[in-house]
């Protein structure tokens, strides 16, 4: 998701106005690690009504309704990748998959941030040891091999710096807006293309897509080309 810096901010405002509707000052309370937690706005959870979207909690129904209506009104332009492992190991590609998802989005960003633009790149942590990898990657990208038709320089010009943050902060008393709005849009690109299901939450985004609506090999990237 590539937010302008006034656009990143009103969107913050609207996740945090829904969550404080729906739990006192934002908070709930883990039973499982036994702690007071700030929300986090997790696909997989709000699907399942797990954690702090469990029907005892919230009015789920209610809850995902307002949801719909927040990431509608959010602007930011989608930018996404999708691998297709089965026929990447067929075409017998042995890279890191992580690495070439990430080629294939700076690309993307690259061509998404006009006028000379500067921007920092938030993704989500996954380990440290994965993290220090991937960031070696990148850095080695940026750097010294470029990308495609993108210089070392255009790069450098365009990307202030790189980011690697887990879901919450130390204290679980914040989260990162950034990468939980990039999870709740990545799951229905996950569902039109794995299934060609445009189902409603997919119809919430499919306008911020790049391209749009022409977006395929463009906001919506799908590798291997079959």
């Amino acid at each position: 998701c590539v937010f302008t810096k006034e656009n990143y901010r009103k969107a913050k405002k609207d996740i945090e106005k829904l969550k404080n509707k729906y739990w006192k000052k934002g908070i709930y309370y883990d039973n499982k690690e036994e702690k007071e937690k700030y929300v986090c706005l997790h696909s997989r959870e709000i699907r399942r009504h797990d954690d702090a979207f469990n029907d005892t909690l919230i009015d789920h129904k209610a809850f995902t309704n307002d949801l719909t209506k927040t990431l509608d009104k959010i602007n930011c332009t989608i930018i996404s990748v999708s691998i297709d492992l089965i026929e990447y190991l067929k075409q017998g590609n042995l890279d890191n998959i992580y690495e070439v998802a990430f080629d294939l989005l700076l690309e993307r960003y690259i061509y998404v941030t006009k006028n000379h633009k500067k921007g920092v790149i938030m993704l989500e942590a996954r380990g440290k040891k994965e993290d220090k990898q991937l960031l070696k990657h990148i850095y080695d990208v940026i750097y010294n091999k470029g990308r495609s038709n993108i210089t070392t320089n255009e790069l450098k010009s365009k990307i202030v710096g790189v980011f690697f943050n887990p879901k919450w902060n130390e204290e679980y008393s914040s989260t990162f807006m950034g990468i939980e709005i990039a999870d709740l849009f990545s799951y229905p690109i996950h569902q039109f293309i794995k299934y060609k299901k445009e189902n409603p939450a997919f119809k919430v985004l499919e306008s911020k897509i790049a391209g749009f609506p022409d977006y395929i090999n463009k906001g919506i990237k799908i590798f291997p080309n079959i």
